[in-house]
């Protein structure tokens, strides 16, 4: 090869490498991190028993969605209905707007777990990126023949290969 040819396959794989790096966001995960329930009847002593499992999801910043895929599980004697789901950040309440609007309420027999199907979309200016900067919170409201209650999960922000 001459010195020409090598010069011009240099030059064709820098532009390529240039391409491909300006053509990609950058990414990043959102996980659950932690996890409590509680009641909203202070005279209730035995509370559902109720879990989340959020997966983590790995999006592209600039994205303005949060779609998680939500594992409900009730562990309790008695069936669980949940009324809603809503996400909490930076001081902005955002509404799940469900796919199939029959989605809700979501009812979880006795000892069951389902899918929740969950959609959140973002307006004025943010996105993932902005949503995500500090830690936020899912809000599950659920009721039972104990009354209502909370399920709160906190989710934050990862690096974009985080399981």
């Amino acid at each position: 090869m001459l010195h020409g040819e090598v010069d011009v396959v240099g030059r064709t794989l820098m532009v390529l490498a240039l391409i491909s790096l300006v053509a990609c966001d950058a990414g990043m995960s959102v996980r659950q991190i932690n996890s409590f329930v509680e009641s909203e009847n202070a005279g209730v002593t035995a509370i559902p028993k109720l879990s989340v499992d959020v997966k983590t999801a790995h999006q592209l910043i600039g994205e303005r969605w949060y779609s998680p895929q939500i594992m409900g599980t009730n562990s309790s004697d008695i069936p669980v209905r949940i009324t809603s789901v809503e996400l909490v950040a930076g001081g902005a309440s955002f509404q799940n707007r469900p796919r199939v609007a029959k989605d809700y309420p979501v009812t979880l027999p006795a000892n069951s777990a389902a899918p929740l199907n969950v959609d959140f979309r973002f307006s004025n200016g943010l996105d993932v990126d902005k949503v995500f900067r500090k830690p936020a919170e899912l809000r599950i409201h659920y009721s039972s023949e104990q009354g209502a209650g909370l399920a709160h999960i906190t989710l934050a922000r990862g690096h974009p290969n985080a399981k």
